[in-house]
């Protein structure tokens, strides 16, 4: 089968995981997440992050059950990346241009033949930035903490300042920053159901893959 790449990017809680998991289940996609790469990192190195370190560490992606399952040292820590901490030295060290390169050569390396959806921060301006279907999530700043919160069970405060600063990180940052990928189609989650923004980007994908396929 030839390779089928959609990306999703967007900021932190636009639902982009969300929505690529909907897609992996229902539509025959593999889910890449390739946050959980820079997770990892920095689950298992905090912010001491050196070459030789990630060079060091037995990091192992596989694809199970149409998704990214993350193992450092042969145990599955994939449940242990989604918290607010994790999050907020991961985007520490994704500033760091070598950090970048390892994980866009991971995900490179797990989206060979076949469906993908690949969501993170730079997927479509970077890592794919040919891929098939290119989405920019986005939701207002409130809304986006609001639905984090009751991912992770932290505080709605708090939760509000972690991604208010990682905004602020994400665009700035030298490499890679969080932009609209060229040509993407933006969808703005605001005020949206999880199943509205489902059909919304079905109805995106399913447009461009019949035009490429006429």
């Amino acid at each position: 089968m030839d390779r089928f790449i959609v990306t999703i990017d967007g900021p932190a809680g636009s639902g982009k995981s969300t929505i690529a998991k909907l897609l992996a289940e229902r539509d025959g996609f593999v889910h890449i997440n390739s946050g959980a790469v820079y997770r990892a990192l920095a689950f298992a190195l905090g912010e001491s992050v050196d070459e030789e370190r990630i060079k060091g560490l037995d990091l192992e992606l596989r694809i199970e059950n149409s998704s990214i399952v993350v193992y450092i040292d042969g145990r599955d820590v994939t449940g242990k990346l989604i918290g607010e901490n994790v999050g907020k030295v991961a985007s520490k060290v994704a500033k760091l241009g070598f950090v970048r390169d390892y994980v866009n050569e991971r995900v490179r390396e797990l989206a060979k033949n076949g469906k993908f959806v690949i969501d993170g921060r730079d997927c479509g301006s970077v890592i794919f930035p040919y891929a098939d279907v290119k989405i920019f999530l986005d939701a207002d700043l409130k809304e986006r903490a609001r639905r984090r919160s009751l991912e992770t069970g932290e505080d709605f405060n708090e939760v509000l300042k972690v991604i208010e600063k990682r905004d602020k990180q994400d665009r700035e940052r030298d490499i890679a920053p969080l932009v609209k990928p060229q040509g993407a189609y933006e969808v703005d989650t605001t005020g949206k159901g999880i199943e509205e923004v489902y059909e919304e980007v079905k109805d995106i994908i399913r447009r461009v893959y019949d035009n490429r396929n006429r």
